[in-house]
């Protein structure tokens, strides 16, 4: 199965502008071969909407799942992209969506709000805390191209999220962000770990180009843990976007290869005692 990242710098709060960039892409993908094209976290809006957020969420399924569903089928695809989502009047998430031929499939909501700096040397905060409520599911969907489950940014930093999308039985984990420039050297080894850690394959798509006052680092990749069909031989790294320009990457992925897992038993190994100690060491924390 072919995977395709799309990278684009999104226009803050011009869903009409952003649609028609992710569109061209779409059609890219697809010519390329591609089953699912995946658009980083909130493309559809842009990050920096502020009060704005309001105004340009939308329901799901709604206006833009409409839109995405009538390319998914046109092009025979599957579509992945963030927005922010209306839940309970002015209640918002910071969520994805993912349409497929056959339409809407399912969404997501981001389970972790960063608050820290965006800027190691500035003041600011990520807005998510300030306008987004935490979601708590996370579903795996299945789907003609296999069972999808989907992390959002400052969720990717967290072990027990990618471990539970797993243990349900995902074939595939794909990751959405809007992560800034400061934050690459930290954040584009997390991707690979969780891959490996995990022993499944991972997908991820990260902004790019500037957005007002932030700079993202772009750099998708796609992370093969068990599929021999590497672009480099030692590593999983099947293929990696630019870190500075909208494109779209695709990839080739064998969801059905866990070979790996035999030889690199982590599944296998897990107790869980390991979970009940970590509860037992959480209820502690002051």
């Amino acid at each position: 199965m072919k995977v395709a990242i799309g990278q684009i710098t999104p226009k803050t709060g011009d869903k009409e502008y952003n649609c028609k960039k992710m569109k061209e892409q779409v059609i890219k993908a697809a010519k390329g071969g591609a089953s699912l094209v995946v658009f980083p976290e909130l493309a559809l809006t842009g990050y920096n909407c502020g009060d704005d957020f309001f105004r340009v969420a939308e329901t799901l399924p709604g206006e833009s799942t409409s839109y995405f569903e009538s390319l998914a089928k046109a092009y025979d695809i599957h579509i992945i992209y963030g927005l922010p989502e209306h839940g309970l009047t002015d209640v918002l998430y910071n969520a994805a969506a993912l349409v497929g031929p056959e339409g809407f499939i399912g969404s997501w909501r981001k389970n972790t709000l960063p608050g820290h700096a965006t800027d190691l040397t500035g003041p600011g905060a990520f807005p998510d805390r300030r306008f987004f409520k935490n979601g708590s599911g996370l579903e795996v969907y299945e789907t003609s191209i296999g069972r999808i489950g989907l992390l959002i940014c400052y969720d990717i930093f967290y072990p027990e999220l990618a471990r539970l999308i797993t243990l349900k039985g995902a074939d595939f984990i794909v990751g959405i962000s809007g992560s800034p420039s400061f934050e690459k050297d930290i954040f584009e080894p997390i991707v690979k770990v969780r891959a490996m850690e995990n022993t499944i394959d991972f997908v991820f798509t990260n902004l790019v180009g500037t957005e007002g006052d932030t700079t993202y680092w772009g750099g998708g990749c796609i992370i093969a843990a068990g599929d021999a069909k590497r672009k480099v031989p030692g590593t999983p790294e099947i293929c990696k976007a630019s870190y500075d320009k909208e494109e779209i990457t695709i990839g080739e992925l064998d969801i059905h290869n866990k070979k790996i897992r035999s030889f690199f038993p982590v599944l296998r190994d897990l107790t869980s005692d390991m979970y009940e100690n970590l509860k037992k060491a959480h209820d502690h924390l002051v």
